[in-house]
């Protein structure tokens, strides 16, 4: 006999983990089907949360309503879960030059982004390559994405509701229900990342691979905020060691570490510190962006159980306890997807 349960998902990277946390919540059982080692992009992201982004510098989409959500939604779950992942921080961004600092300063006063950050000049002695002083931008952070995805991974396997495993797509049954294997549910959401590719569902939806290559370095450098110019330095939860990055490689490309990107991570680091450092550690990653840089969420054009949550890009941290709250309220009838995220604007690129 099978077990009955309300959704199935597929894939805990950010998307899933967001989303089977947020259905947990709202008192609905899933099962989880995932293989921890293949979630590369969540594995190495370091996991910044940034609402002031862009070569321009400009506030992120839904910056209003994207931070406020995260800045409760990290820290509840780290509450119900006993576990520490969420580490609110400022990110200073030094100015190339005196001219810059100046566009910022009267930018700041006549109100624009001012809700998400400020001018500062660093003090005399900094470890920075920071003449001008930069800009300080509020209600950001990072996430230990390996430890939340592990926490949420533990919290899902206490309930019997995961499986370290890929889901066999031949062995899926669509119909008024879904059936797989020894559970049936009332829908099924694909959050796998570049893998989505290979889905015969949603191969169609223009998902773009892009490569990311980061270091970690050891040096004594302040542990209370995030830098960002050129590459961003990250703290770790190891005492002096930092994670940089990342280089954005766009297909094709070949997997794996390379000495090209090591090189450029390290000399725009040299350019930003004038402390010394010690290479620990290199790493690399695939992450999901999309064409018009629009998470992607919706159900199959012939299946309406069928669903996709992905897309997160660079700003998955961000975008997926938000977009895994649009996407649980719409599977419950409670809303409309938003149009600019909902997969229909490329329906004409589906065809059967």
């Amino acid at each position: 006999m099978k077990t009955t349960v309300d959704y199935i998902i597929v894939g805990q990277g950010l998307a899933g983990s967001a989303l089977a946390w947020t259905l947990l919540q709202r008192g609905n059982s899933v099962i989880v089907y995932d293989q921890p080692e293949k979630n590369r992009a969540s594995r190495i992201a370091a996991g910044i949360c940034n609402p002031v982004t862009g070569k321009v510098m400009t506030k992120t989409y839904l910056a209003e309503e994207l931070f406020p959500f995260l800045n409760k939604f990290y820290p509840k779950a780290e509450e119900i879960l006993g576990r520490r992942f969420f580490y609110p921080l400022p990110i200073y961004r030094p100015f190339f030059s005196q001219d810059e600092a100046d566009q910022w300063t009267r930018k700041l006063e006549s109100g624009e982004l001012s809700q998400f950050a400020g001018v500062r000049k660093e003090p005399s002695g900094t470890a920075l390559n920071d003449p001008y002083g930069g800009l300080v931008i509020k209600q950001s952070g990072c996430l230990n994405v390996g430890e939340w995805t592990s926490a949420v991974r533990d919290a899902l396997k206490g309930k019997q509701m995961y499986r370290a495993e890929g889901l066999i797509e031949s062995e899926l049954e669509i119909g008024e229900i879904i059936s797989y294997q020894e559970h049936v549910a009332k829908k099924i959401i694909f959050c796998q990342g570049t893998a989505a590719t290979q889905n015969s569902f949603f191969n169609w939806l223009p998902l773009k691979p892009l490569k990311g290559e980061t270091i970690t370095v050891r040096m004594n450098f302040d542990p209370t905020r995030i830098i960002s110019r050129g590459v961003y330095l990250v703290p770790s939860q190891r005492q002096n060691e930092f994670i940089v990055g990342s280089t954005y490689e766009r297909m094709p490309f070949e997997d794996g570490l390379s000495e090209a990107g090591k090189d450029q991570i390290i000399s725009r680091l040299e350019a930003l510190v004038k402390e010394p450092f010690q290479l620990v550690h290199q790493d690399w990653g695939i992450r999901p962006t999309v064409s018009d840089r629009r998470p992607l969420l919706g159900g199959h054009p012939d299946h309406r159980n069928v669903i996709i949550f992905n897309g997160l890009g660079t700003k998955g941290v961000s975008l997926a306890p938000y977009f895994a709250g649009c996407l649980a309220d719409w599977m419950e009838g409670l809303r409309e997807l938003p149009p600019e995220v909902n997969i229909y604007r490329f329906k004409s690129l589906y065809s059967k």
